[in-house]
């Protein structure tokens, strides 16, 4: 009986435990300008997707980020320069899109503070934060679509309000 016990909570308990959780410390770490090549070193493991996008390649691969699927995408130029880097939805619905923008959120708060830029334009939430001289984080919902971007500032103003103000 207390086998069947121990096997029964290791199958509950632990199960969740066995599936790979993303890891948002090696997402921070990647540098724009660097390559796909030093990227997938990161995330060796996972089933990578590319397209190509105009004079881009998105690269792209399934993930999770406790309590939520997520896709992971890159934007890397024919010339092999990481433009972009973004985190999504993996499930596209209006209650998975929400839970991730909030949990999204929270992380980006803590990590960056409360000094962002806010826009709502007809029901789409826009969450710009300065990061450094060059870079810039936005959070994204619209629906059934939550996206969170790093990216070049080339030449996009910033007000630098906090919280929209």
């Amino acid at each position: 009986m207390k086998k069947s016990l121990l096997i029964l909570f290791v199958l509950v308990f632990g199960g969740g435990v066995s599936f790979a959780q993303f890891s948002l410390n090696k997402f921070w770490n990647i540098e724009l300008g660097g390559s796909i090549s030093s990227v997938k070193q990161l995330f060796p493991n996972e089933k990578w997707e590319e397209v190509e996008a105009g004079n881009d390649n998105l690269y792209s691969f399934l993930s999770y980020l406790e309590p939520s699927s997520i896709k992971v995408s890159f934007i890397v130029t024919k010339a092999d320069r990481l433009r972009m880097k973004s985190i999504s939805n993996g499930k596209v619905d209006e209650e998975s899109a929400k839970k991730l923008f909030e949990h999204l959120k929270k992380i980006l708060l803590k990590k960056f503070g409360n000094k962002y830029e806010e826009k709502d334009t007809i029901g789409k939430i826009i969450l710009v934060w300065q990061i450094d001289k060059d870079g810039k984080i936005s959070l994204s919902n619209n629906g059934d679509k939550t996206l969170m971007v790093f990216f070049e500032s080339v030449g996009i103003p910033f007000n630098g309000g906090q919280n929209g103000k």
